[in-house]
């Protein structure tokens, strides 16, 4: 062990015990979440500043910064950025990439990893200087807090000192980063990491200056990530490295701080992760490792003196310098020199519409470009449906039509229409090439495509075209051509650089200080009373990221479109109450049903970042506010402005903007107006969801929610237009708890989020292309992905089936059509109430008997059928758990759909008006503050009642001996601190098992926890959901479900022996948990173990169940169950009541069998 000083044997820390620790202190800070990589990195450098200022008292230690930096792919990029000859070592990138890593998908993929440089520590061992094998290699550090992880190799023995590496069974070299970004699915992690131990001659000075040196170097060299920059900046990189492939070393990698003693040989599993099988590491000057990283062919993979006539010339070089720029996907001499290039991915389809289409959802995902590549003719007029989408919605598209030599235009020739200009101004950029011929210098064809990809990728981006005309031969047959076209090329076919280099002086540096749009915006939001943020259609995780720093920095109420990546945000905590900083206004859309509400609301300053607003009544609700203060932000110039209401256009990037504002202190506090909307938005939420979960049926809307749920932290959603889109948005869950271990990395209490990425074609809002936009957003996002489109939709793209079953370079996708043979839409519309039947099934609905099964089978597709809500969440389990695409059909029904559709917004209305009629009749103070005024239970007193019943009861088994009959219950009286007094009564009911003893058990209970709760005055609007406030307030919270797996005898102080024995369907006698805080509550055969008794709090998943001899104190022995067959018959019916009870609500996961003595607990569930 090393730090930065003399490598410490093995055989001098051999006395060391298992849980000893070799530095006194360690410690990691969790610094505030930072809008960008690089006030990231300046967080970290202040944080240094500071500890520079007060170092730590200990002669040695382990100290780490992190931050939580934004989740776009940046590991890569700053890996590449590092000089050739760097004075910091080690540097690395290991790809998180597990799906045929290769240099290719380093360029086509937003390939997410790991960047480190420079080493705060390293553990070497040589094997040949050692005594026995790696087995007896302990890890030195011993912690249970964040996972830090050491980098390096097995088998392996790198001398530092003589910079040599070689092979050596039982050698390995592991070093912990000083500096490094981990990026995972939705968060990035940088972090810094210092250590020191003044007997091992690096003192805590030494420690930091080696930190500032890497910090320096790591800084100094980041290259900025515009789109039209990035590949080419990698690619250039990558080629220059002077390293060889080793397809035997594989890069490994483990947790550094983990239990003392823990053997290196015990994680090999964990060490040989897939994710090690692409990676690049720079060890020093003279030896770099690197695996699947590497580009075998350098410059010109050919040389172009080689092409056999000038048309190949001119294709050659069109698509070399479009895979330097922009890797993606008469034509013969452009499609052969595309497919022939090793750095092209080539996606065939017999439909230039869906093709277009496909490039278009491509570019949705990655932001960078793909070619399209046609013939001439109507081919290229099947381009405009996706032309118009890619210009409408800002998606850079570039065009390559082939096209007859200017000879044969206007001459009948064959296949011949005008192309020049052919989409009008839904262009970015249009040119036409002449002929090929050797007489025009070939660098304009360079430059033509340079110009080309940058009208395409700088704001506004959209689609460029390019025409380009060919004589014959357009096969590869030989032609005379002379080489004086190629004049000055040879720098060009020697690197790996485009032609023409174009840069945005703008993007290139930062400014430091507000213009003045800006201050007259920051005065705006700080004057105003009754703010809203609304957040539209958002394209990258970073501007996601910028506006949930942003919302969290405002304390506005905050409303989310579908598509801005924070409607359907998951928590990285176990409590929604963490919401509460950032006030989410899900419902808006059915909350103006209220016309209370709509009139109420009454919003002074708007401020929206994002075009474009899926719901119609938000939209007329902003309408309505005129005259206001309107404030629209995005990075186009363009007006989306269709009510004439926006007072200030601000074209800005969203990540710049959210920098300015966040710079600002804003005073705003949290009033009852804010209040008031939250908890309508709330009330409006509950009923929703008791609406969908009551309804049997699978609805549309009900769909609309398990997809929204089912959604994992690396799965994005395509929603298309139509209904699907509007559910989505109405409709969909508005958070859900995320249980992925990541969230261990976050330290702090500020609320996380992981964001859902949402897109769809909302550019024309049109139904064609859909499944093949999918197709290409699920390569370009690199995530597998959900796509939800109508049936219609479905229809109108059914040759996107064949581009779905070709799966080139991507993650499998699920297509889920939602059929109700026709476009249910209209349904939906005044037209359907003034309409008679007949006319709508045919002109409007479209009605169709299609079979989309058989459509699924011609393609060679997976197809499943769903009709009920379990099937729906078994069809979507087994299509995220498998490798194959499926297309999930959701059968529904038109007339249902519109019936179910009405009675919501009905009942949402209703809870509406009367959710503000109540808010209007409280206390005025109880909304002045953030936190609700809450009231204190004083007492709470219980009575007996018996009342005779005229006539028998209808819902229990009557005896008929009996003439007299009775309710029986308890009537409740509970006080408040203020000296109000509510009543109650409980009584059991006649269907259940229960009788008056029991109640009473379980109210005495009841009322010891409940006094000195504190009770809401919202309480009130929960009607018949009491139960969830009851869970949440009276001391439990959390309940954590559990299954033993193996039997456990336990004893206590008298002697008596208690053995639990697994659950199992078939034996009565099995044991099923529940933990509550400290508490276990067991039910063993036919008795209970005292559930009062505290076991061991579980300290980490999946750990044995210790126990101690005086834990079971009040266990019942056999002798307290009672002997009278009667009595032991009521017994056996109270705990078999008990148990089922348990079993119902807590069923436990059997994926796999947990090891012996283990309790194998699944997720929190209230």
């Amino acid at each position: 062990m090393r730090f930065d000083g003399p490598a410490v044997e093995v055989s001098e820390v051999s006395e060391m015990e298992d849980g000893d620790l070799a530095v006194e202190t360690c410690i990691t800070r969790a610094l505030p979440p930072a809008l960008t990589l690089e006030q990231g990195i300046e967080k970290i450098r202040e944080a240094v500043e500071d500890l520079k200022l007060n170092p730590p008292s200990t002669s040695s230690g382990f100290l780490r910064f992190q931050v939580a930096v934004p989740p776009s792919a940046k590991a890569l990029n700053w890996f590449c950025s590092q000089p050739e000859s760097s004075a910091v070592f080690p540097l690395f990138f290991l790809s998180k990439e597990t799906n045929d890593p290769s240099y290719k998908s380093l360029l086509l993929n937003e390939t997410r990893g790991v960047f480190g440089i420079g080493s705060a520590v390293y553990f070497a061992r040589d094997s040949s200087s050692a005594c026995g094998d790696r087995t007896q290699t302990k890890r030195y550090l011993s912690n249970e807090s964040t996972p830090i992880m050491a980098y390096g190799f097995v088998d392996i023995n790198f001398d530092t000192e003589l910079s040599i590496m070689k092979n050596q069974p039982g050698s390995y070299y592991f070093f912990i980063p000083q500096i490094e970004l981990n990026e995972c699915q939705g968060i990035s992690i940088l972090s810094a990491t210092l250590v020191w131990r003044d007997t091992c001659l690096s003192t805590f000075e030494k420690a930091l200056h080696s930190f500032e040196l890497s910090l320096l170097q790591a800084t100094s060299h980041l290259w900025p990530t515009p789109v039209n920059c990035y590949t080419r900046n990698i690619l250039s990189t990558l080629r220059k490295l002077n390293a060889v492939e080793d397809i035997i070393t594989p890069l490994v990698y483990m947790n550094a701080l983990s239990p003392g003693g823990k053997y290196v040989v015990d994680n090999f599993k964990e060490l040989e992760a897939p994710s090690s099988r692409q990676f690049c590491v720079r060890l020093s000057a003279d030896v770099v490792v690197a695996r699947n990283m590497l580009d075998q062919a350098s410059g010109v993979c050919y040389s172009v003196q080689d092409c056999a006539n000038i048309n190949t010339v001119w294709a050659s070089l069109i698509v070399e310098e479009f895979s330097r720029l922009a890797p993606g996907s008469r034509s013969s001499p452009l499609a052969v020199a595309a497919s022939t290039h090793p750095l092209i991915t080539c996606i065939p389809c017999f439909d230039e519409r869906s093709l277009a289409f496909h490039a278009v959802g491509y570019a949705r995902g990655s932001r960078k470009p793909a070619v399209v590549i046609t013939s001439s003719g109507t081919a290229v007029s099947n381009l405009l449906p996706a032309v118009v989408e890619a210009y409408q919605d800002f998606i850079p598209l570039l065009l390559l039509t082939a096209d007859r030599p200017s000879e044969l235009q206007d001459a009948g020739a064959n296949q011949a229409i005008n192309q020049v200009k052919h989409f009008g101004s839904f262009v970015r950029f249009f040119f036409s090439l002449p002929a090929a011929a050797d007489c025009v210098p070939a660098r304009m064809v360079l430059t033509t495509v340079d110009s080309a990809v940058h009208w395409a990728t700088s704001s506004p981006c959209g689609p460029v075209h390019i025409n380009c005309p060919f004589r014959e031969p357009l096969e590869n047959s030989p032609s005379e051509w002379t080489s004086s076209c190629l004049k000055g090329l040879d720098f060009w076919m020697s690197s790996a650089e485009p032609f023409t280099k174009y840069f945005d002086v703008q993007c290139a540096h930062a400014c430091t200080d507000s213009p003045q749009e800006i201050i007259d915006i920051v005065n705006l939001i700080q004057t105003a009373n009754k703010g809203i943020l609304l957040i539209g259609a958002i394209h990258t995780v970073d501007e996601m990221w910028a506006v949930l720093l942003l919302a969290k920095h405002l304390l506005w109420p905050v409303v989310a479109d579908i598509l801005s990546g924070l409607r359907l945000r998951k928590l990285l905590t176990s409590f929604p109450e963490i919401e509460d900083n950032t006030i989410f206004i899900d419902h808006l859309d059915h909350v103006l049903l209220s016309d209370f509400v709509s009139d109420w609301i009454n919003i002074d300053v708007i401020l929206q970042i994002g075009s474009r607003i899926t719901s119609q009544r938000v939209s007329k609700m902003l309408e309505g506010f005129f005259p206001c203060s309107y404030i629209m932000v995005d990075n186009h110039p363009f007006r989306y402005d269709p009510s004439h209401i926006v007072t200030h256009r601000v074209q800005s990037g969203i990540v710049e903007f959210a920098n300015h504002l966040l710079k600002v202190e804003f005073t705003y506090q949290r009033n009852g107006w804010s209040t008031y909307l939250q908890v309508v938005n709330l009330m409006v939420g509950r009923e929703l969801s008791f609406q969908i979960s009551a309804e049997y049926s699978l609805t549309e809307p009900q769909v609309a929610r398990i997809i929204s749920e089912a959604l994992s932290y690396d799965t994005a959603l395509f929603v298309g237009n139509s209904m699907a889109i509007r559910d989505a948005d109405m409709y969909g869950h508005g958070w859900s708890r995320c249980t992925h271990n990541t969230s261990a990395m976050i330290l702090n209490s500020e609320p996380f989020f992981r964001l859902i990425w949402v897109v769809g074609n909302r550019g024309a809002s049109g139904i064609d292309g859909l499944i093949s936009t999918a197709v290409g957003f699920a390569v370009g996002c690199n995530k597998r992905v959900i796509c939800v489109i109508g049936d219609v939709s479905f229809l109108h793209d059914t040759n996107g089936l064949a581009i779905l079953n070709q799966r080139v370079s991507r993650k499998p996708i699920t297509v889920v059509v939602i059929n109700n043979h026709g476009g249910a839409i209209f349904s939906l519309l005044p037209i359907a109430e003034r309409t008679e039947e007949r006319i709508l099934n045919n002109y409007f609905y479209t009605s169709h008997n299609i079979s989309i099964r058989s459509l699924c089978m011609a393609h060679s597709v997976k197809h499943l059928e769903v009709q009920t809500k379990a099937e729906l969440h078994d069809a979507l389990f087994s299509s995220q758990a498998e490798e194959d695409d499926c297309v999930i059909e959701v059968s529904s029904s038109i007339d249902a759909n519109a019936t179910f559709h009405s009675t919501v917004r009905k009942f949402a209305c209703q809870v509406a008006d009367d959710t503000f009629r109540f808010l209007l009749r409280c206390r005025v103070q109880d909304f002045e503050s953030d936190v609700v005024s809450c009231l204190k239970v004083r007492s709470i007193k219980y009575f007996t009642f018996r009342l005779p019943l005229r006539a028998p009861p209808t819902m229990s088994t009557v005896d008929h001996n009996k003439t007299i009959f009775y309710r029986e219950g308890f009537i409740l009286s509970l006080s408040l601190e203020d000296g109000r007094v509510g009543y109650g009564e409980v009584s059991p009911l006649d269907i259940s098992k229960e009788n008056l003893i029991d109640v009473e058990e379980q109210l005495r209970f009841l009322l010891h926890q409940i006094e000195g709760t504190e009770i809401s005055c919202f309480l009130p609007l929960l009607k018949g959901s009491f139960s969830s406030w009851i869970w949440s307030n009276l001391g439990i919270p959390h309940q954590q479900k559990a299954r033993l797996w193996q039997p456990e005898t336990l004893h206590n102080q008298q002697g008596t022996t208690v053995t639990l024995e697994p659950h199992g369907e078939e034996n009565e006698c099995g044991v099923t948990i529940v933990t509550d805080k400290d508490i276990l509550v067991t039910y063993v055969g036919k008795f209970m173990v005292n559930p009062q008794i505290g076991f061991p709090r579980r300290q980490n998943e999946g750990r044995a169940l210790q126990t101690q001899s005086n834990q079971v104190k009040g266990a019942a022995t056999e002798n307290q169950i009672s002997k009278t067959k009667e009595q032991q018959q009521k017994t056996r019916n109270r705990f078999r009541l008990a148990k089922n009870r348990l079993s119902n609500s807590i069923a436990s996961s059997t994926n796999h069998h947990p090891h012996p003595h283990q309790l194998q607990v699944s997720d929190p569930v209230l």
